[in-house]
């Protein structure tokens, strides 16, 4: 006869499953065996899908408080990557409208059925939706709302399956980003331009492989990013898709500058005040372009845009090994290896 496992057993096993599987993410987060926007992007979202899934949750507001607790676990594990906290703060926002909208399913159907079971006690700014510096003044009340024991009994039932599907269209959207901002490359690089770039990105590199589907002919520069040399693997693959690319050292960037149409960049991140964390070397290219008039470009998705004010750029900044700018015997020199440049927003460059 076949064994069979008790309900408790099962949900604590898979319990137990997801605890490893947050383990094992955040040490490969500490250990920057993922690293990068798509990568840990794209594992954020799947990971807050099975917070949703696997994770026992009796009331909305536990499930949020569930995402919340694994959302800053991850962001400790690597503050330096912002799109952790993007995509959770995303996650929260899907479980919230698909709360309000089973608030106001109940308000309507009390309402029609002439019971106030639903909002006795409850003040009606608890149930209001409509975007307001009001609505978000009463947070709090909100809150309570996801507690009340009518919804409860009803939410988990009602809005497990539209939040899952929410992250998926999520994850969906991760997935496209690079094809979507692709198809907009036509519209900025016209024939015979030359363009700027520094650092390697999925999409920066499709950016430009999309204009040279269109055989307009242009030309690349790209930076060679000392001390990673990244520079040298972009300009290869952009000379396999048939675009005239020429390697350049970054000391070289102000002097050609001149010459320079468009300055086409990635990012790590866009700050709430429109400041950048990007690629080491991004701030000296800037403020070349600045000098020289030249259009700035920065490719980057929604999930990108971060709420954070940039006020230190250490608290989001790693320092790399200082073996590829010095040898051992030189400990005379102090040099820094920074992963990221930060650029001023509104104040700054």
């Amino acid at each position: 006869a076949p064994s069979c496992v008790p309900l408790g057993s099962a949900c604590t096993m898979a319990s137990d499953a997801f605890e490893r599987e947050v383990s094992v993410f955040t040490t490969k987060l500490k250990r920057r065996q993922l690293s990068g926007f798509h990568q840990t992007a794209s594992r954020t979202a799947e990971l807050m899908r099975s917070v949703v899934v696997h994770t026992r949750w009796q009331t909305p507001a536990k499930l949020i408080e569930r995402i919340q607790r694994v959302g800053a676990e991850l962001v400790r594990a690597a503050p330096q990557e912002l799109c952790i906290g993007n995509i959770v703060r995303r996650v929260l926002h899907i479980v919230r409208e698909e709360v309000d909208g089973l608030v106001r399913e109940l308000e309507r159907a009390s309402a029609s059925s002439r019971s106030d079971a639903l909002t006795t006690g409850m003040p009606p700014s608890a149930f209001s939706t409509a975007p307001s510096l009001h609505n978000l003044l009463a947070a709090n009340l909100h809150n309570e709302a996801l507690r009340t024991p009518e919804l409860c009994s009803a939410a988990v039932h009602e809005i497990k399956q539209p939040i899952i599907d929410g992250v998926n269209e999520l994850i969906d959207e991760l997935g496209s980003l690079v094809h979507s901002i692709a198809e907009q490359a036509p519209e900025h690089i016209h024939a015979r331009e030359v363009i700027l770039t520094l650092g390697r990105s999925r999409i920066v590199e499709a950016f430009l492989k999309r204009v040279a589907k269109t055989e307009r002919p242009f030309e690349v520069i790209v930076a060679d990013t000392a001390p990673s040399y990244e520079g040298a693997e972009v300009a290869r693959r952009l000379s396999e898709a048939g675009i005239q690319a020429t390697l350049i050292t970054d000391a070289a960037v102000f002097a050609l500058m001149a010459r320079i149409n468009k300055v086409i960049i990635p990012t790590h991140a866009v700050m709430a005040d429109g400041g950048l964390l990007a690629p080491a070397g991004t701030l000296a290219v800037a403020l070349a372009a600045q000098h020289h008039s030249v259009p700035f470009v920065v490719c980057a998705g929604i999930p990108q845009l971060t709420p954070i004010f940039l006020t230190d750029a250490d608290d989001f900044n790693l320092l790399l090994a200082p073996a590829p700018i010095l040898s051992y015997d030189e400990t005379a020199a102090l040099e820094v290896n920074a992963l990221c440049d930060a650029d001023g927003g509104a104040d700054g460059a």
